[in-house]
Protein backbone atom coordinates (compact mmCIF):
# COMPACT_ATOMS: atom_id res chain seq x y z
CA UNK A 1 0.00 0.00 0.00
CA UNK A 2 0.96 3.54 -0.04
CA UNK A 3 0.73 4.19 3.14
CA UNK A 4 3.20 1.40 4.41
CA UNK A 5 5.66 2.49 1.56
CA UNK A 6 5.84 5.88 2.78
CA UNK A 7 6.36 5.46 6.23
CA UNK A 8 9.25 2.47 5.41
CA UNK A 9 10.59 5.14 3.04
CA UNK A 10 10.53 7.80 6.31
CA UNK A 11 11.54 5.31 8.71
CA UNK A 12 14.71 3.99 6.72
CA UNK A 13 15.80 7.39 5.77
CA UNK A 14 15.36 8.25 9.40
CA UNK A 15 17.80 4.97 10.33
CA UNK A 16 20.25 6.09 7.93
CA UNK A 17 20.16 9.70 8.97
CA UNK A 18 20.76 8.16 12.47
CA UNK A 19 23.17 6.58 11.23
CA UNK A 20 25.32 9.27 9.72
CA UNK A 21 24.60 11.23 12.75
CA UNK A 22 26.66 8.83 15.18
CA UNK A 23 29.35 8.58 12.36
CA UNK A 24 30.08 12.19 12.16
CA UNK A 25 29.82 12.39 15.84
CA UNK A 26 32.76 9.60 16.49
CA UNK A 27 34.87 11.26 13.01
CA UNK A 28 34.84 14.70 15.61
CA UNK A 29 35.53 12.35 18.50
CA UNK A 30 38.80 11.10 16.67
CA UNK A 31 39.96 14.23 15.30
CA UNK A 32 39.63 15.80 18.92
CA UNK A 33 41.52 13.13 20.48
CA UNK A 34 43.86 13.27 17.70
CA UNK A 35 44.55 16.98 17.96
CA UNK A 36 45.03 16.13 21.82
CA UNK A 37 47.53 13.52 20.75
CA UNK A 38 49.40 15.43 18.45
CA UNK A 39 49.66 18.72 20.82
CA UNK A 40 50.94 16.42 23.75
CA UNK A 41 53.65 15.03 21.47
CA UNK A 42 55.20 18.01 20.49
CA UNK A 43 54.80 20.15 23.60
CA UNK A 44 56.94 16.79 25.24
CA UNK A 45 59.33 16.75 22.20
CA UNK A 46 59.92 20.25 22.49
CA UNK A 47 60.50 20.06 26.44
CA UNK A 48 62.87 17.54 25.65
CA UNK A 49 64.80 18.74 23.45
CA UNK A 50 64.39 22.39 23.37
CA UNK A 51 63.30 24.08 19.79
CA UNK A 52 64.66 23.70 16.84
CA UNK A 53 66.37 25.77 14.68
CA UNK A 54 66.16 26.21 10.43
CA UNK A 55 68.65 25.10 8.97
CA UNK A 56 71.39 27.69 7.49
CA UNK A 57 71.64 25.19 4.37
CA UNK A 58 68.90 25.66 1.63
CA UNK A 59 67.52 21.87 0.99
CA UNK A 60 67.74 21.64 -2.99
CA UNK A 61 64.28 20.96 -4.64
CA UNK A 62 63.88 17.48 -5.88
CA UNK A 63 64.42 17.05 -9.31
CA UNK A 64 62.43 14.93 -11.77
CA UNK A 65 64.76 12.40 -11.72
CA UNK A 66 63.63 9.55 -10.12
CA UNK A 67 66.58 8.47 -8.58
CA UNK A 68 67.88 12.02 -7.28
CA UNK A 69 67.20 11.97 -3.30
CA UNK A 70 67.33 14.67 -0.70
CA UNK A 71 69.83 16.04 0.79
CA UNK A 72 69.64 15.74 4.40
CA UNK A 73 68.51 18.42 7.32
CA UNK A 74 70.72 19.48 8.78
CA UNK A 75 69.69 18.00 13.03
CA UNK A 76 68.97 20.60 15.64
CA UNK A 77 71.88 23.14 17.55
CA UNK A 78 70.92 21.38 21.66
CA UNK A 79 74.19 20.62 22.95
CA UNK A 80 75.15 18.02 25.26
CA UNK A 81 74.95 20.44 28.34
CA UNK A 82 71.60 21.79 27.38
CA UNK A 83 70.63 17.83 27.51
CA UNK A 84 72.13 17.51 30.45
CA UNK A 85 70.58 20.33 32.36
CA UNK A 86 66.86 18.98 30.41
CA UNK A 87 67.87 16.09 32.13
CA UNK A 88 68.35 16.93 35.34
CA UNK A 89 65.45 18.71 35.40
CA UNK A 90 63.22 15.64 34.31
CA UNK A 91 64.84 13.39 36.94
CA UNK A 92 63.74 16.26 39.50
CA UNK A 93 60.47 15.96 38.32
CA UNK A 94 60.22 12.56 38.65
CA UNK A 95 61.16 12.62 42.62
CA UNK A 96 58.98 15.22 43.28
CA UNK A 97 56.25 13.20 41.97
CA UNK A 98 57.50 9.43 43.74
CA UNK A 99 57.90 11.72 46.54
CA UNK A 100 54.23 12.47 46.49
CA UNK A 101 52.95 9.56 45.40
CA UNK A 102 54.38 7.71 48.71
CA UNK A 103 52.86 10.75 50.44
CA UNK A 104 49.73 9.63 49.33
CA UNK A 105 50.40 5.93 49.89
CA UNK A 106 51.20 6.36 53.77
CA UNK A 107 48.05 8.79 54.17
CA UNK A 108 46.02 6.39 52.45
CA UNK A 109 47.47 2.81 54.94
CA UNK A 110 47.25 5.37 57.97
CA UNK A 111 43.36 5.47 57.26
CA UNK A 112 42.65 2.39 56.11
CA UNK A 113 44.43 1.13 59.93
CA UNK A 114 42.04 3.67 61.75
CA UNK A 115 39.25 2.70 60.06
CA UNK A 116 40.09 -1.08 60.72
CA UNK A 117 40.90 -0.23 64.45
CA UNK A 118 37.49 1.79 64.64
CA UNK A 119 35.23 -0.73 63.39
CA UNK A 120 37.09 -3.49 65.01
CA UNK A 121 35.32 -1.39 68.33
CA UNK A 122 32.10 -1.03 66.93
CA UNK A 123 32.08 -4.84 66.80
CA UNK A 124 33.11 -5.59 70.18
CA UNK A 125 30.74 -2.99 71.54
CA UNK A 126 27.80 -4.35 69.52
CA UNK A 127 28.99 -7.72 70.91
CA UNK A 128 28.99 -9.05 67.27
CA UNK A 129 32.09 -11.07 65.77
CA UNK A 130 34.81 -9.96 63.85
CA UNK A 131 34.44 -11.64 60.54
CA UNK A 132 36.88 -10.39 58.17
CA UNK A 133 38.80 -7.56 60.72
CA UNK A 134 40.65 -10.37 62.18
CA UNK A 135 42.47 -11.27 59.00
CA UNK A 136 42.90 -7.52 58.77
CA UNK A 137 43.90 -6.98 62.65
CA UNK A 138 46.69 -9.43 62.20
CA UNK A 139 47.79 -7.71 58.71
CA UNK A 140 47.92 -4.30 59.58
CA UNK A 141 48.89 -4.58 63.09
CA UNK A 142 50.35 -8.33 64.17
CA UNK A 143 53.90 -7.17 64.19
CA UNK A 144 53.79 -3.50 65.67
CA UNK A 145 50.99 -4.92 68.58
CA UNK A 146 50.75 -9.02 68.85
CA UNK A 147 49.43 -8.78 72.69
CA UNK A 148 46.60 -5.91 72.14
CA UNK A 149 45.66 -8.10 68.62
CA UNK A 150 45.61 -11.03 70.18
CA UNK A 151 43.54 -9.97 73.30
CA UNK A 152 40.98 -8.74 70.94
CA UNK A 153 40.63 -11.18 68.77
CA UNK A 154 40.45 -13.68 72.33
CA UNK A 155 37.67 -11.10 73.77
CA UNK A 156 35.59 -11.42 70.13
CA UNK A 157 34.82 -14.73 70.45
CA UNK A 158 32.70 -14.53 73.89
CA UNK A 159 32.45 -10.77 73.71
CA UNK A 160 31.60 -8.45 76.79
CA UNK A 161 29.30 -5.71 76.47
CA UNK A 162 28.06 -2.47 78.80
CA UNK A 163 24.33 -4.07 78.64
CA UNK A 164 25.60 -7.31 80.04
CA UNK A 165 27.53 -5.74 82.36
CA UNK A 166 24.49 -3.90 83.51
CA UNK A 167 22.23 -6.79 83.48
CA UNK A 168 25.09 -8.83 86.10
CA UNK A 169 24.90 -5.29 88.35
CA UNK A 170 20.79 -6.13 88.32
CA UNK A 171 21.26 -9.96 88.90
CA UNK A 172 23.73 -9.21 91.61
CA UNK A 173 21.28 -6.24 93.28
CA UNK A 174 18.43 -8.46 93.49
CA UNK A 175 20.71 -11.13 95.93
CA UNK A 176 21.61 -8.84 97.74
CA UNK A 177 18.03 -7.67 98.81
CA UNK A 178 16.99 -10.95 99.22
CA UNK A 179 19.88 -12.30 101.49
CA UNK A 180 21.58 -15.28 101.71
CA UNK A 181 19.44 -18.29 101.68
CA UNK A 182 21.94 -20.17 103.79
CA UNK A 183 22.41 -17.18 105.87
CA UNK A 184 20.64 -18.49 109.72
CA UNK A 185 18.09 -16.01 111.40
CA UNK A 186 20.88 -15.14 114.08
CA UNK A 187 23.68 -14.25 111.61
CA UNK A 188 20.98 -12.17 109.39
CA UNK A 189 19.21 -10.43 112.59
CA UNK A 190 23.11 -9.34 113.84
CA UNK A 191 23.94 -8.26 110.49
CA UNK A 192 20.95 -6.28 109.85
CA UNK A 193 21.14 -4.40 113.28
CA UNK A 194 25.03 -3.75 112.63
CA UNK A 195 23.94 -1.24 109.68
CA UNK A 196 21.80 0.47 111.41
CA UNK A 197 24.70 2.55 112.79
CA UNK A 198 27.78 3.17 111.05
CA UNK A 199 30.86 5.39 112.52
CA UNK A 200 32.70 6.44 109.66
CA UNK A 201 34.24 9.65 108.10
CA UNK A 202 32.92 11.72 105.62
CA UNK A 203 35.72 11.34 102.94
CA UNK A 204 34.79 7.53 103.06
CA UNK A 205 31.91 6.23 100.84
CA UNK A 206 29.44 3.94 102.57
CA UNK A 207 30.37 0.43 102.66
CA UNK A 208 27.29 -1.19 102.44
CA UNK A 209 26.80 -3.36 99.71
CA UNK A 210 23.81 -1.15 98.43
CA UNK A 211 26.05 1.92 98.20
CA UNK A 212 28.71 0.08 96.84
CA UNK A 213 26.29 -1.43 93.96
CA UNK A 214 24.96 1.88 93.26
CA UNK A 215 28.54 3.26 92.90
CA UNK A 216 29.66 0.36 90.49
CA UNK A 217 26.61 1.13 88.33
CA UNK A 218 27.17 5.05 88.19
CA UNK A 219 31.01 4.11 87.08
CA UNK A 220 29.15 1.30 84.31
CA UNK A 221 27.24 3.98 83.31
CA UNK A 222 30.11 6.47 82.77
CA UNK A 223 32.52 4.15 81.47
CA UNK A 224 34.44 3.93 83.87
CA UNK A 225 35.09 0.36 84.50
CA UNK A 226 38.05 0.12 86.68
CA UNK A 227 36.32 2.05 89.36
CA UNK A 228 33.44 0.08 89.24
CA UNK A 229 35.74 -3.11 89.57
CA UNK A 230 36.86 -1.55 92.48
CA UNK A 231 34.05 -1.16 93.86
CA UNK A 232 32.36 -4.47 93.22
CA UNK A 233 35.85 -6.20 94.38
CA UNK A 234 34.74 -5.10 97.82
CA UNK A 235 32.02 -7.00 97.99
CA UNK A 236 31.25 -9.89 99.89
CA UNK A 237 32.65 -13.36 97.58
CA UNK A 238 30.05 -14.78 95.84
CA UNK A 239 29.99 -16.57 92.64
CA UNK A 240 28.09 -13.82 91.32
CA UNK A 241 30.22 -10.85 91.53
CA UNK A 242 33.23 -13.41 90.72
CA UNK A 243 31.37 -14.10 87.27
CA UNK A 244 30.81 -10.17 87.60
CA UNK A 245 34.38 -9.22 88.34
CA UNK A 246 35.44 -11.81 85.35
CA UNK A 247 33.36 -10.02 82.86
CA UNK A 248 34.74 -6.78 83.79
CA UNK A 249 37.87 -7.53 83.83
CA UNK A 250 38.33 -8.90 80.17
CA UNK A 251 35.98 -6.01 78.92
CA UNK A 252 38.29 -3.70 79.72
CA UNK A 253 41.48 -5.39 78.75
CA UNK A 254 39.77 -6.07 75.18
CA UNK A 255 38.78 -1.62 75.42
CA UNK A 256 42.62 -1.14 76.37
CA UNK A 257 44.15 -3.32 73.53
CA UNK A 258 41.33 -1.26 71.43
CA UNK A 259 43.27 2.07 72.55
CA UNK A 260 46.75 0.87 71.87
CA UNK A 261 45.96 -0.02 68.17
CA UNK A 262 43.85 3.08 67.69
CA UNK A 263 47.25 5.02 68.71
CA UNK A 264 49.42 2.63 66.89
CA UNK A 265 47.26 3.50 63.52
CA UNK A 266 47.53 7.40 64.66
CA UNK A 267 50.82 8.00 65.20
CA UNK A 268 52.49 5.15 63.24
CA UNK A 269 55.54 6.93 61.97
CA UNK A 270 56.06 6.47 57.96
CA UNK A 271 58.95 6.91 55.59
CA UNK A 272 59.53 9.47 53.47
CA UNK A 273 62.17 9.81 51.51
CA UNK A 274 63.88 13.60 51.29
CA UNK A 275 63.85 14.92 47.64
CA UNK A 276 66.46 15.94 46.17
CA UNK A 277 65.81 19.55 44.66
CA UNK A 278 69.02 20.62 44.16
CA UNK A 279 69.23 22.75 40.73
CA UNK A 280 70.34 21.22 37.39
CA UNK A 281 74.23 20.59 37.14
CA UNK A 282 74.84 22.47 33.66
CA UNK A 283 78.28 21.47 31.58
CA UNK A 284 78.40 18.09 33.71
CA UNK A 285 76.81 14.76 34.03
CA UNK A 286 72.65 14.48 35.66
CA UNK A 287 73.52 10.93 36.90
CA UNK A 288 75.50 12.69 39.56
CA UNK A 289 72.56 14.50 41.24
CA UNK A 290 71.49 11.66 43.26
CA UNK A 291 68.60 11.88 45.62
CA UNK A 292 69.27 11.33 49.45
CA UNK A 293 68.51 8.32 51.40
CA UNK A 294 65.20 8.07 52.96
CA UNK A 295 64.25 9.55 56.46
CA UNK A 296 61.86 7.96 59.07
CA UNK A 297 59.61 11.14 60.17
CA UNK A 298 57.11 10.25 62.83
CA UNK A 299 53.99 11.83 62.34
CA UNK A 300 52.04 13.49 65.22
Amino acid sequence: MPIDDDFYRTRQSRSIGGRIAVALVLLLLIAGLGGIVWTLAGSWKGSLFGPREESSEAVPAATSSPSALPSPVAPGTATPEALDARMADLEQRVIRVSVAAQSASSYANRAEAIMVAFASRRALDAGAPLDYLEGQLRILFGEAQPKAVATIINASADPVTINKLRAGLDDINGLFEKGNPKEGWWSSTMRTLGSLVTLRRASIPAPEPEQRLARARRAVEAGQIEDAIKEMAALPNQPTVAQWLEQARRYNEAHRALDVIEQAAILEPRTTPAPALAAPVEGGNAAEAVPAAPVTQPQP
